[in-house]
């Protein structure tokens, strides 16, 4: 079973009843939100990203949370969830954005640590992978965690959303690595050292690595370095690992991982034939259907033995009466 399998409705597998149940009502939710999701891709053009936190202490409460709703912006939510833990978030944000009606906890001495990626996605999550095997287990060590696997980005930049509300709200706040590649572990802990009460530090993968299962391998070994920094620091945090998905330019190669690829293409417009076709094809559908209607309809019959003809009434009793 998928280590994230518990997050995405698929639960364990019990010789009862009401576990029977419970699995199916948990997957007819997961499939919900799957199409749910390809709808508001459909729509935005939008790509999969998922956002993890986890901390060392309650976040809303203790053990793992997970939302199966749709987050149309990854960008936004990313902000609130950073401004949540920490008390600054306005009342109406979490709302808006489909958040759990309790507000986050939060802690004035918290630190908060948004790591930003590129690789992660909602098939990943399925997979058996070492780099989810990794995962896991560093969000499987929390006290707490939440986990918002639906989540949309539609192309913006998280890093100027974040700053922006951080700037606005005067939070203390350092960006790590994301202007050239660094030794982001030791910048992670001068940052924390200089009192920053946010860190943001971003992942760097070779664009050859990029949409494999090494690039992803790549990333969470970065992130797993950013958590041993954070325990080193020994503080009150929550680490964020929020996805910053951007549109593939070309296809993967063979053996790469399943990743949805969302590109633009010129329109094809329906001529003479394709429109002929497409009469046929509804022509056929449709005797298909009284077909199939009529079938049911002979097998309810069948089904039902009513009588094809009646008893002739006796006129002798009926004049003797």
């Amino acid at each position: 079973m998928s280590p994230f399998s518990h997050w995405l409705g698929v639960p364990d597998i019990r010789p009862s009843l009401l576990a029977a149940d419970s699995r199916k009502m948990k997957l007819c939710a997961a499939t919900l939100a799957l199409c749910l999701l390809s709808v508001v891709l459909a729509e935005d053009g939008g790509l999969s990203a998922p956002i993890l936190a986890w901390s060392n202490r309650a976040l809303i409460s203790e053990g793992e949370q997970v939302s199966y709703k749709v987050f149309p912006d990854v960008e936004q939510v990313t902000t609130d969830l950073v401004l949540g833990v920490l008390g600054q978030a306005q009342g109406s944000d979490f709302g808006v954005h489909g958040f759990p009606e309790e507000s986050l906890s939060f802690d004035e001495s918290r630190k908060v640590v948004v790591f930003i990626g590129s690789q992660l996605d909602v098939a990943d999550m399925r997979s058996r992978s070492d780099a989810i095997s990794n995962l896991d287990g560093i969000i499987s060590g929390a006290v707490s965690s939440l986990a918002l696997p639906y989540t949309i980005s539609k192309g913006g930049s998280i890093i100027e959303t974040v700053c922006t509300k951080l700037d606005s709200a005067g939070i203390k706040h350092e960006v790590v690595g994301c202007s050239a590649p660094s030794d982001i572990k030791a910048d992670a802990v001068t940052a924390l050292a200089e009192g920053n009460t946010v860190v943001i530090v971003c992942s760097h993968v070779e664009d050859a690595m990029k949409g494999t299962n090494a690039g992803l391998e790549a990333e969470v070994e970065q992130l797993k370095a950013i958590q041993a920094a954070v325990v080193e620091a020994d503080v009150n945090h929550v680490l964020i690992y929020a996805i910053e998905a951007k549109p593939e330019t070309g296809l993967l190669a063979t053996g790469s991982k399943r990743r949805s690829l969302l590109q633009e293409s010129a329109p094809t417009a329906c001529g003479p034939l394709c429109q002929t076709q497409v009469r046929w094809l509804e022509g056929m559908l449709a005797v298909l259907f009284l077909a199939l209607a009529s079938c049911a309809g002979l097998v309810c019959l069948y089904v039902l033995d009513t009588p094809t003809r009646f008893e002739s009434p006796n006129k002798d009793a009926a004049s003797q009466q």
